[in-house]
């Protein structure tokens, strides 16, 4: 397929095939599908998702086809429908030259097409329904079943929070694909990040960054905005000094605690959850389903970072002083049913002792995690256009203009302002003015 959003007919044949179940990924025979169909593309057109720009890691558009279905029963009847699919798609901003250079650095579009052509199929096998089917994955190019279609959609507002039961639904799916990462591995006697190494290296925080690479320059660049809205803090005009000279240090151990555990359990994670990148529907059940979309930043750690993230960037501190624990104990509960149906002791490859160690070590992830996802995310919409639609937005943000443009924000915009503050008070007061710090 080509590189670009262009299709030719045939590649879009080839997609509605797969879409009927006639072929499997990589485009061979499904001996088990019915092989009576006969499909004809009648039109097609690729639509934006809206009137915004697409997303910043890639192009998003939705794919219409009109196709005309022909299915030939065993006495030789013929019927024949028309159908209208949808399918999401996701393409590399090949035009865009910083972006690009960006997500090169990065390597985060290439892992995500690993991911999704090798890594989820094997462990949607053992447990489905973690994330969407995925139809084409390849040459800068993903192309997926449409979960807004389906009935999925986001739940939370600019404000980035969910309420317990979305969060709820959300822990359980990542229970779900912890599960199955942890059951590969027990059927296979090998770990995942053996058979799959560039699917789950650590591009997000990687250690022993040269200072020019972008991942380095983004941590710095973060930091230098944390320190002058922690300036801004009526609260803290005794202690700023203390502050900002422990900033980095405590802020820098997430670049130890993001590798491979040599000491804990390591699974496939998903390793970018904030509230877009999970969908929800109402099953027939009254239940929330939910999926996770957006696989770029995976990679292979201890669940409990995983889940920390997750139940730390969609929350507030008021809602974690209530609910986190509950949230906690749901994953286990969750994480023991799963390994359960696989005739698998929860005991004996996550203990309950290792799963609380894991909460007091990485629970300070979760807050760095927060502080660098939403200064970006939780920007007005009509900033985060501008900025990610041209070269020259994505570089005033990501290299000239950083601490301008969330200053600005901080003082004019009281979303911003609440859940940036909301934050870095959590960060501040457990982790740099803890005890045995300076004095509150």
């Amino acid at each position: 397929m080509a590189t670009a959003i262009e299709l030719s007919t045939m590649e879009v044949e080839k997609l509605c095939h797969q879409y009927f179940g006639q072929k499997d990924l990589f485009g061979s025979e499904n001996p088990s599908s019915n092989g009576n169909l006969h499909l004809n593309v009648i039109r097609y057109q690729l639509q934006p998702i809206s009137d915004s720009p697409s997303g910043f890691f890639g192009h998003h558009r939705f794919l219409v086809v009109d196709v005309q279905v022909a299915n030939t029963a065993e006495d030789g009847h013929e019927t024949i429908n028309f159908n209208r699919i949808r399918f999401f798609i996701k393409a590399a901003p090949v035009e865009n030259v910083s972006r690009m250079d960006y997500l090169e650095e990065f390597g985060v579009y290439k892992k995500e097409i690993m991911v999704y052509r090798d890594v989820l199929p094997a462990l949607q096998k053992i447990f489905p329904g973690v994330a969407p089917k995925c139809y084409y994955a390849d040459n800068n190019l993903l192309v997926f079943e449409e979960l807004q279609q389906m009935g999925h959609k986001m739940a939370a507002g600019r404000d980035g929070l969910l309420d317990y039961e979305h969060l709820q639904s959300a822990v359980k799916t990542l229970a779900r694909l912890h599960a199955a990462s942890m059951a590969f591995e027990y059927q296979h006697n090998v770990k995942i990040n053996e058979i799959y190494p560039l699917a789950t290296k650590e591009d997000a925080y990687p250690e022993n960054l040269p200072t020019t690479h972008v991942r380095y320059q983004n941590f710095v660049n973060g930091l230098e905005v944390f320190g002058e809205l922690i300036k801004q803090m009526p609260k803290y005009e005794k202690h700023v000094d203390y502050i900002l000279a422990n900033l980095k240090s405590k802020m820098s151990i997430i670049f130890q605690l993001a590798q491979p555990s040599k000491e804990f359990r390591n699974v496939f994670s998903h390793g970018d959850l904030w509230a877009n990148n999970m969908m929800y529907k109402l099953s027939d059940d009254n239940s929330l389903e939910c999926r996770l979309v957006d696989f770029q930043l995976s990679r292979y750690a201890p669940p409990m970072l995983d889940l920390i993230t997750l139940l730390t960037i969609p929350t507030s501190r008021e809602f974690r002083s209530k609910y986190l624990m509950q949230l906690l104990q749901d994953y286990y509960g969750f994480l023991r049913e799963f390994l359960k149906l696989k005739h698998l002791d929860i005991e004996e490859l996550l203990s309950p002792a290792e799963f609380w160690h894991t909460f007091e070590l990485y629970r300070i992830c979760g807050l760095i995690e927060s502080c660098f996802f939403c200064h970006f995310i939780i920007l007005p919409v009509e900033l985060t256009q501008c900025l990610t639609a041209t070269t020259e937005g994505f570089s005033d943000f990501f290299a000239r203009k950083r601490v301008e443009i969330c200053l600005k924000v901080f003082h004019t915009d009281e979303i911003y302002r609440r859940r940036l503050t909301d934050m870095l008070e959590d960060l501040v007061d457990n982790y740099i003015l803890e005890k045995g710090g300076e004095e509150k």
